[in-house]
């Protein structure tokens, strides 16, 4: 295979001896003339007293009369040709390593042809012959592609037979016709129904008879949708939700200055929240929904025209997380059967849940009780709910790429009375002591009090009463005595 060659330094030309190049039109060809640095060992310092570099233009071999492309005189000046001006050049401070290429930007069609270069300097002359081939590779229309159009690749060259096989190479893979979008007629390729994966470059190779292969790259632009963007977004009740709507590249940087976009809910006419760019370039298109619910599940489709003329879509899908509960109460009693189920309004079968209590590992390897996981809803299962599953609980909704949401649900428990044996507060201890002291205290002052008034003017009597107590009473006339004398 003849490469299209993209920089000199690739190259190894040998003087005296013809050299093959194929470029693509438009892009940079080098044309090598590069002498061995043993050729140059004893005269280097020489080069630059009377060098003479000169490149001419044969054409192709019909041609007979020769045009100048560029002369370098020894007093340093230029010389440029009339057809190829202010298109080639040499790179001087290459001479000093025997580098005399010269370089054609950009390329056209009617560069190709035969190049000979002559250099002189001192008694030495050396001649390079350098066959130039030009491969054309063009879209039809020239662009910018959008998503949705059509666009034919065509690809030519000067080799003078005709080829016997033309392939078409996206992103290094062999493009086979089989599939509805691309159709080879002749020299070109259609492709219908464009796509933003169909940016890149698109390379063609032509298969000659001789055995020569030779192949140029083009580079397809098409403005589309980002393929970062994705179709389901997944958020928790209650939580804002952004669906995306973005493009791959920025239209303005291709001359499209018109850009409208509208977003709609297929549910319903209206949406709650109004688009607003989140960069102001236009290029994303982001929805904001505060506060979603149930209510705002669904599929959103992305409408983006362009000049008036292309309009693309894209479905965008809203998954809402919701718990639910068999729990009739707001507040679980402790004992019951309680199950927390986490839910999707919008499920792909590729999602799987994880349960896990906040400040705790992961469900179910930090609790006593099994889980029970189905494929497209998770169910958390208490057989008999205690108190230390109080708190919250958070289930994550997972797919192949990682998390894709959570949502948390607070688990409120109330104690039964035989949990009376569990052991008291610490803070109800101290004050139960505190009131005890406190009434305690209340009693033996109240009995102070009450003896001081009985007798206070008579403080013998105190002594006095529990000694007739003391003797004993037989009947009912002494006892009646006593009792007086203690009034």
């Amino acid at each position: 295979m003849v490469p299209v060659l993209p920089a000199a330094r690739n190259i190894a030309g040998v003087p005296g001896e013809e050299y093959k190049v194929w470029a693509k039109e438009g892009s940079q060809a080098i044309l090598p003339c590069i002498l061995s640095p043993q050729k140059l060992k004893s005269t280097w310092r020489q080069l630059y007293k009377g060098l003479v570099v000169r490149w001419v233009w044969h054409g192709d071999s019909s041609h007979k009369r020769r045009r100048l492309v560029l002369k370098m005189e020894p007093s340093g000046l230029k010389k440029m040709g009339l057809f190829t001006k202010h298109r080639t050049t040499v790179w001087d401070p290459g001479f000093l390593r025997g580098n005399f290429s010269l370089q054609i930007d950009p390329l056209l069609k009617e560069d190709a042809g035969i190049y000979e270069a002559l250099v002189k300097y001192g008694r030495n002359l050396w001649h390079c012959k350098v066959k130039l081939g030009v491969v054309t590779v063009a879209a039809s229309p020239p662009g910018p592609l959008v998503e949705s159009e059509a666009v034919k690749l065509s690809c030519s060259s000067t080799h003078p037979e005709k080829p016997t096989k033309i392939c078409w190479f996206h992103a290094d893979v062999l493009v086979h016709p089989v599939t509805g979008r691309f159709i080879p007629l002749d020299h070109s390729l259609s492709i219908s129904r464009l796509v933003s994966s169909d940016s890149g470059p698109w390379v063609c190779e032509l298969s000659f008879a001789s055995g020569e292969r030779i192949y140029a790259t083009h580079n397809l632009q098409v403005i589309g949708f980002a393929e970062t963007m994705v179709s389901v977004v997944y958020t928790a009740a209650g939580s804002d939700a952004h669906l995306p709507c973005a493009l791959n590249y920025n239209p303005t940087d291709y001359g499209i200055s018109k850009v409208a976009f509208h977003w709609s809910y297929m549910a319903r006419e209206e949406i709650r929240a109004m688009p607003i760019p989140s960069h102001g370039r236009n290029r994303h298109f982001s929805l904001h929904l505060p506060a979603v619910g149930l209510e705002d599940a669904g599929q959103y489709l992305c409408e983006i025209t362009l000049q008036d003329t292309t309009t693309i879509t894209k479905n965008v899908t809203l998954a809402v997380m919701t718990v639910t509960t068999n729990a009739e109460a707001a507040v679980v009693t402790e004992g019951s059967h309680l199950l927390l189920t986490c839910n999707l309004s919008y499920h792909t079968g590729n999602e799987h849940f994880q349960w896990r209590q906040l400040g705790f590992g992961s469900w179910p390897a930090a609790a006593s009780s099994p889980a029970e996981v189905s494929s497209w809803e998770s169910t958390l299962e208490f057989p008999a709910v205690s108190l230390n599953d109080g708190g919250t609980w958070e289930c994550s909704v997972y797919g192949p790429d990682g998390q894709l949401a959570s949502i948390q649900y607070h688990l409120e428990i109330a104690g039964t009375q035989t949990s009376s044996s569990q052991p008291v507060n610490a803070k109800v201890i101290p004050g139960l002591i505190l009131a005890f002291v406190v009434l305690v205290a209340l009693v033996l002052a109240l009995t102070l009090l009450r003896k001081r008034r009985a007798s206070p003017n008579f403080p013998a009597l105190d002594r006095m009463v529990p000694t007739l107590r003391e003797k004993g009473v037989k009947s009912g006339d002494q006892e009646e005595k006593v009792l007086k004398i203690e009034y």
